[in-house]
């Protein structure tokens, strides 16, 4: 697992706190969840998905033409 750095102001924290309070969890797996669904969303939508086709396809090159040397 990997550790970062999330920098809230302050009634972004005592709201996310409140939550992970009301439903008896931690502040982390509220965070967790949070980033879970908006990614599930964000892979649903067609100019995600787009855009996401176009970065794969660019990499793939880049990995092809690296393997080259």
């Amino acid at each position: 697992m990997k550790a970062m750095t999330l920098r809230l102001n302050e009634t972004e924290y005592e709201r996310l706190r409140t939550v992970a309070f009301v439903e008896d969890r931690a502040v982390t797996d509220v965070i967790r969840e949070a980033i879970h669904e908006y990614i599930q969303r964000k892979a649903s939508q067609d100019e995600f998905r787009a855009s996401l086709e176009r970065a794969m396809q660019e990499h793939t090159q880049l990995i092809a033409d690296l393997a080259k040397y």
